[in-house]
């Protein structure tokens, strides 16, 4: 039952955990809500507070159930609905998500955070056209939201419009969670570089920096000296990039130069339209690793390099270890684990140690898993910059890719325009991770046959 006054215990602990939010201390927020609502189970603020500090704190399913019992004792809250459709998206109950959403809408159609979390539900979903639609009546109303504009953008960029999506790709700047780094000396804006030394910033992730590193040759073609900064773990590997007049890694001092740019800016600047991709592979190669030996055992037809986990945030692309087993099947395919990090323990966890080679403990630089890459043939990857580093290579790669996947794999093709030697294996469903593994099975069975 709803309370209309709350004990005084509860309203004092209420009012220190909103203190405590203020101040960036879940923790203490956390508790103070959670001994407000345990006071009070029928004060519906308690609990749709504490689910939002859950949330904050990596807990969907706790923060869900928090949703549900504030929506339970207090009146239908288009606040809560969409806190809770949030949650629900991060658990990949897209479904479930998506009422919570639209009803939340429903009820304040006026309120544009609503809307914007409906947009981004439905891009989850795969309705991109309507999401799109969304974002743009948003970015209509609100022009100086870099968020909007963000998220419109990726949307272009999901749906294959390339010149629009990357020209709006360059609201990334202005988003709080990433400032802007600005350097003495003009930026350069797309015009002719001839004669010019061009600094290419280091912005992003191994992955993009993978990526995007195809336009170095393009840039140093169209007459420029190209000098490029990148993270200190990819600098051997992008030493023999070609078109590069010099390297320098991030945090050093940086060159003398007469403009620069963000490396993630040039598809916009060279003007990359979804036809026109630079797709040319190999634009990387591994650098001589003598000492790094792999001796094929007796009986071996193929040799397989593995990786099932990345990053978990924004989004987990992360595959349970486990539920690639299927592939394991045949002894004339030899696994190599590439696998580096905390996940590493996966093997051990599973049993999966005695089955696959670890490969991953000589590798101690983008260098080395390039050279190890070469010597295979074939990698089995999530999205993680594995997959652009084998891709960059021209090695044959294979990606699982979950429900929910990023702007430059789409939704639906089964290769990549960004790499041709790659091949996409999706999830039917959010958490279907049988599906694509058993495709992939099959498909390793028959190269394993073409070759044995």
């Amino acid at each position: 039952m709803a309370v209309d006054t709350p004990l005084p215990q509860a309203q004092q602990a209420f009012a220190a955990a909103a203190q405590a939010w203020r101040d960036g201390k879940m923790d203490a927020a956390e508790q103070g809500f959670a001994a407000a609502a345990l006071l009070e189970p029928g004060w519906a603020s308690a609990h749709a507070n504490l689910g939002a500090v859950l949330r904050r704190l990596g807990k969907p399913e706790a923060a869900v159930v928090s949703y549900r019992r504030a929506l339970a004792v207090g009146a239908e809250d288009a606040a809560t609905l969409s806190n809770m459709g949030n949650a629900l998206r991060d658990l990949g109950q897209l479904e479930e998500a998506e009422a919570a959403q639209r009803r939340a809408v429903e009820l304040a159609p006026g309120n544009r955070g609503y809307r914007y979390n409906l947009a981004l539900l439905l891009r989850d979903r795969r309705r991109h056209v309507e999401a799109r639609a969304m974002l743009a009546e948003l970015a209509a109303a609100d022009p100086d939201n870099a968020e909007y504009q963000w998220d419109l953008a990726l949307a272009d960029l999901y749906l294959g419009d390339y010149r629009k999506g990357f020209a709006g790709y360059e609201w990334r700047t202005k988003l709080s969670r990433n400032p802007a780094r600005t350097l003495p000396g003009p930026r350069w804006t797309g015009d002719d570089p001839a004669g010019r030394t061009v600094l290419l910033l280091s912005e992003q992730g191994f992955g993009d920096a993978l990526q995007f590193a195809r336009y170095v040759p393009l840039l140093a073609g169209r007459g420029a000296k190209v000098v490029l900064e990148c993270l200190p773990e990819q600098s051997e590997l992008f030493a023999g990039l070609g078109g590069l007049a010099a390297l320098v890694p991030k945090g050093a001092a940086l060159p003398v130069h007469d403009c620069w740019a963000p490396l993630a800016s040039l598809p916009h600047l060279l003007d990359t339209g979804f036809d026109t991709i630079p797709a040319t592979v190999p634009y990387l190669a591994a650098p001589p690793r003598p000492n790094l030996r792999m001796v094929a055992p007796p009986g071996q037809t193929l040799s397989v390099g593995l990786v099932w986990a990345g990053k978990t945030t924004p989004r987990d692309r992360s595959w349970p270890l486990e539920e690639l087993l299927p592939l394991l099947g045949n002894p004339h395919a030899t696994f190599y684990s590439l696998q580096l990090g905390p996940r590493v323990e996966d093997l051990k966890r599973t049993g999966i140690e005695r089955l696959v080679r670890d490969a991953g403990s000589a590798l101690k630089s983008f260098a080395d898993t390039a050279s190890v890459m070469e010597r295979l043939d074939l990698v089995i990857t999530i999205d993680t910059s594995v997959a652009h580093l084998a891709g960059a290579l021209g090695r044959p790669v294979w990606v699982l890719l979950r429900y929910v996947s990023d702007w430059r794999w789409q939704d639906e093709p089964l290769t990549s325009p960004w790499y041709p030697t790659m091949r996409l294996f999706r999830q039917p469903a959010p958490m279907d991770f049988k599906t694509p593994v058993a495709e992939m099975a099959a498909a390793l069975a028959s190269l394993i046959d073409e070759r044995h």
